[in-house]
């Protein structure tokens, strides 16, 4: 079920499924131990609104999000303006969920 969205500014070259967004979500609310649910982040919603994300919290952010997807993100990614944006880090995520499928093929 593909839901284009809107990625304007995103890292990666195209938008996000509905599917990624909400195991983006999933991620955050699990891996920082919130008490919110999926539903409480909107998509153009800056996650760092609803919570306070120091360095450790984006660190176990991401690397909650690399276990998830199965994929490596570019240490000079490893910033909160990159991360807080979630339609940039769903539109990348997906990027380079691709690109691991065409290089495992």
């Amino acid at each position: 079920m593909d839901l284009a969205m809107s990625n304007s500014g995103a890292a990666g070259s195209g938008a996000a499924s509905r599917e990624t967004v909400d195991r983006i979500k999933r991620v955050f609310v699990s891996s920082l131990h919130l008490n919110l649910t999926e539903a409480d982040l909107a998509y153009e919603q800056q996650l760092d609104e609803l919570v306070g994300l120091d360095s450790l919290a984006v660190i176990e952010f991401v690397t909650a999000i690399e276990k998830e997807f199965g994929i490596r993100i570019e240490p000079e990614l490893l910033r909160l303006d990159f991360v807080r944006s979630l339609p940039r880090l769903s539109a990348y995520v997906e990027d380079r969920v691709a690109q691991v499928r065409r290089f495992s093929a």
